[in-house]
């Protein structure tokens, strides 16, 4: 997806996406740049004491949202 059509689809369920003070500007995102894969944004979250991938998405935004779709993201 689009980084403009995530941002739509975040305001239309009423989700935010997490800003943070990271290389890829949300929380919960990060990016493996020593790898070439077609989706380098892996998102993140903390799951009763231990971390949880959510999935490799292409753009930083599209990891964003789905952070903030997770019951983490929520809260």
């Amino acid at each position: 997806m689009l980084s403009e059509v995530v941002r739509q689809q975040a305001q239309a369920e009423g989700l935010a996406l997490l800003v943070a003070e990271t290389k890829t500007g949300y929380f919960g995102v990060s990016l493996d740049q020593g790898n070439k894969r077609p989706k380098p944004y892996q998102a993140k979250v903390r799951r009763g004491g231990t971390q949880v991938s959510l999935g490799r998405f292409t753009t930083a935004e599209e990891a964003a949202l789905c952070v903030a779709r997770s019951p983490e993201g929520q809260a």
